[in-house]
């Protein structure tokens, strides 16, 4: 927790000194140690990726990072396709395999493969394998680990989420906000515990947060079909934005979501990078993608060829981050940036 403070405080204080960086974070890139060319012909590493919707930009930083640096590390990809029910049989796997390492995408998935830091059984999930995560938006919440310092178990990783105080800071940068609408999917536990961050902030930071959770269809799944209504009964209250947040549902209707707001002259911010490049989000503060697999690869190397310990490793997110600005989509709603954060935006035309 006092990480994640600190974490704040500086980005924080970056936005208001108006030195978010806009340029991407330098890729970790230390000195090989000793003997490492030495270790690379003498034996090469198993790395099983378990993914859960395909390769991403993340995987893509992660193989640029390892070609680069030209580690011997040998891919091996498994995609859960967004279906919980088949973790079980990835861990079956994982188990007959016995690769070097196991790297895991996102909370149900590394959820699945190592459960919860305080229920650990070693017939269900795996212990003697380093595992290493990334794209969990609440690791501690979510009790992948009990804090950011250390999981105190075989396991660490990166995490993608910029914390929600910063984000509101970020918004208030480009204009006042009083009133912050939000969607989610209530089946999606990093969604639940992102409007719990969001419900905090709001009390802390003095906004009223309009929050609606997408009905479910008879299926027991949030149900898209409704998303248009419910971003017009949420314009009705006149919010000066509509939130997206780590919410896997609310990522793939992104753009059905941003072009409903838009024509309702409703500002989106963007909370993660998915949204930021195809739909028509106003703005975003991310941790970007491909550099956080560049990141989670780093803390890879760190394992494998440093012998160092996933528990003596912290979990971590991005140190520099990105204020994204569309400058299309602020024009389109006669909502120019303060000149300020063209200082340090990355504005996209």
């Amino acid at each position: 927790m006092m990480r994640r403070r600190i974490l704040l405080l500086s980005i924080v204080l970056l936005i208001l000194a108006g030195e978010v960086f806009a340029g991407p974070p330098p890729s970790p890139n230390p000195s090989p140690p000793e003997g490492r060319e030495q270790k690379a012909e003498q034996q090469r590493f198993r790395i099983l990726m378990l993914l859960w919707r395909g390769e991403t930009q993340v995987e893509a930083g992660f193989r640029s990072y390892v070609e680069e640096r030209e580690l011997p590390f040998d891919l091996i990809i498994r995609d859960a396709g967004q279906d919980p029910n088949r973790i079980p049989d990835l861990v079956a796997e994982a188990r007959q395999l016995k690769p070097d390492l196991v790297y895991t995408w996102g909370t149900p998935l590394t959820l699945g493969v190592v459960g919860s830091y305080d229920q650990v059984d070693p017939a269900r999930y795996l212990t003697e394998i380093p595992v290493v995560f990334t794209m969990v938006a609440y690791p501690v919440e979510s009790r992948i680990v009990p804090a950011f310092v250390s999981s105190e178990r075989n396991v660490t990783g990166t995490t993608h989420t910029v914390p929600v105080e910063a984000q509101i800071k970020a918004i208030r940068a480009y204009r006042p906000m009083k009133r912050l609408a939000v969607l989610y999917n209530p089946t999606e536990p990093n969604s639940v515990i992102n409007i719990g961050e969001l419900q905090r902030a709001a009390r802390n930071l003095d906004f009223e947060l309009l929050a609606e959770s997408v009905p479910l269809d008879h299926e027991g799944r949030p149900d898209p079909s409704i998303l248009p209504e419910l971003v017009d009964r949420l314009a009705a209250r006149e919010p000066q934005f509509l939130y997206l947040g780590p919410d896997t549902f609310i990522g793939e209707h992104r753009q059905t979501l941003t072009r409903e707001a838009l024509h309702r002259h409703l500002p989106v911010f963007a909370a993660t990078e998915r949204p930021i490049f195809d739909s028509l989000i106003t703005l975003g503060l991310v941790a970007p993608y491909w550099h956080l697999g560049r990141f989670t690869a780093f803390k890879v190397e760190q394992i494998l060829l440093q012998s160092q310990r996933p528990r003596d490793l912290p979990i971590e997110t991005l140190h520099r981050l990105t204020y994204f600005v569309k400058l299309p989509i602020a024009r389109q709603l006669d909502l120019y940036p303060p000149l300020a954060i063209l200082n340090y935006a990355e504005v996209l035309e």
